[in-house]
């Protein structure tokens, strides 16, 4: 090969790796999908959760994740993102491996522990709310039960296993399942 066909050559690949990166190569990494999952959920941004989704499961991850939306409806007269704005879902000592991976699909598995914790004086009239509502009593000894009861049921931390379906929309790597 001459040199001119050598600078071709090489001009050539280099051009082709101009088209490839402007048709949109895959961006980001699995792993750092599904930690940027969890931290959303964790802040409780759920409205973002849809922009690292793909189209298929955004309202269905969203929902999955945002406790207003599955308390409402089913607590009469009671503020749902109100009893929401009062938990905190924690997410501990997680592993998070990519198990698989092709040009387009990957599966990764998270694993750690789920807390869910309260902040007992905003729950305290939440939960006043939420007795009213249901025609039971709410004195302070029905209320502080009921609360060391949600306390006692979630904030111990509760083991995860999930594993995480991500697929490659408009160039980068989205969150398209979970199972447990």
């Amino acid at each position: 090969m001459g040199v001119v066909t050598l600078a071709r050559v090489a001009a050539a690949v280099l051009a082709a790796s101009f088209v490839v990166a402007a048709c949109g190569g895959v961006t980001g990494d699995p792993t750092a999908t599904v930690k940027d999952f969890v931290s959303l959920v964790e802040q409780k941004q759920f409205d973002k959760i849809p922009a690292i989704a793909c189209a298929a499961a955004k309202d269905d991850l969203k929902a999955l994740f945002d406790m207003s939306n599955q308390l409402a409806g089913s607590l009469d007269g009671v503020d749902a993102k109100a009893i929401t704005d009062a938990m905190t879902m924690k997410f501990e000592n997680l592993d998070v491996k990519e198990v698989e991976r092709s040009a387009d699909k990957a599966k990764v598995s998270l694993r750690g522990d789920r807390t869910l914790s309260f902040d007992k004086a905003a729950m305290t009239d939440r939960v006043k709310k939420v007795l009213e509502a249901q025609g039971m009593p709410v004195d302070d000894a029905t209320v502080a039960t009921m609360i060391d009861s949600m306390v006692g049921a979630f904030e111990h931390g509760k083991p995860i296993d999930w594993s995480v379906d991500l697929v490659v929309e408009n160039g980068k790597w989205v969150v398209c399942g979970i199972s447990q």
